[in-house]
């Protein structure tokens, strides 16, 4: 095991080693059991790391089960929303949520288990992921939502992102509830059913 005093720089080699072991680690005990009920000892044990390593990287191993999955999500924002031209925006909004689905459904023991019972933060991580995601499109000029008459433009912007997020939440939620093997194509289309007639088709 690693011995304390992994250096506190998120860029040091050693702090992103240890990061990596911990969310590989987290995601592999998620999937069996809750997060809150993963200790710090049992998480550490299986990275192969020193306990006081768990506490450098989140307040508790649900908060690591949480970066590790946004870790993800944010990879996927990171290759394709962010270097997206305006003449390909449209395809890459459609490749992202086929991406984010995707990784839903990898990590769907987690989600499902999770999001049901509200617990471990993953609503609100998602939610956040989402909503970033909106204001990226937005500011792309990939997204035009409509006008408030009397409203701040940026105002309803930062409305329309949390409730576009939190709609997208909550299909997700439902379609974890549904039976296995569940449908991810169906994830997608009930998705695409709930957005707003504005929003670019991709």
């Amino acid at each position: 095991m690693d011995a304390p005093g992994i250096p506190a720089s998120t860029d040091d080699p050693r702090f992103v080693r240890s990061r990596e072991q911990l969310h590989a680690a987290a995601l592999t005990l998620a999937r069996d059991t809750a997060a809150a009920d993963i200790t710090g000892a049992a998480l550490a044990r299986a990275a192969g790391l020193h306990r006081s390593t768990v506490y450098q990287h989140g307040a508790d191993p649900a908060a690591i089960v949480r970066q590790a999955l946004r870790a993800e999500l944010d990879e996927i924002r990171a290759a394709v929303i962010d270097p997206a031209t305006p003449d390909t925006i449209v395809a890459a909004i459609a490749t992202s949520a086929e991406q984010v689905f995707a990784h839903i459904e990898r990590h769907g023991p987690i989600y499902a288990r999770e999001l049901a019972a509200g617990t471990a933060g993953l609503g609100a991580m998602l939610a956040g992921h989402f909503a970033a995601s909106i204001d990226l499109l937005i500011a792309h000029d990939a997204l035009t939502p409509p006008r408030v008459t009397g409203d701040d433009d940026a105002r309803f912007a930062a409305t329309v992102a949390a409730a576009l997020a939190a709609s997208t939440v909550a299909v997700v939620t439902v379609w974890l509830a549904d039976s296995e093997p569940r449908d991810r194509a169906l994830l997608t289309r009930r998705w695409r059913a709930v957005l707003p007639p504005w929003w670019p088709v991709g």
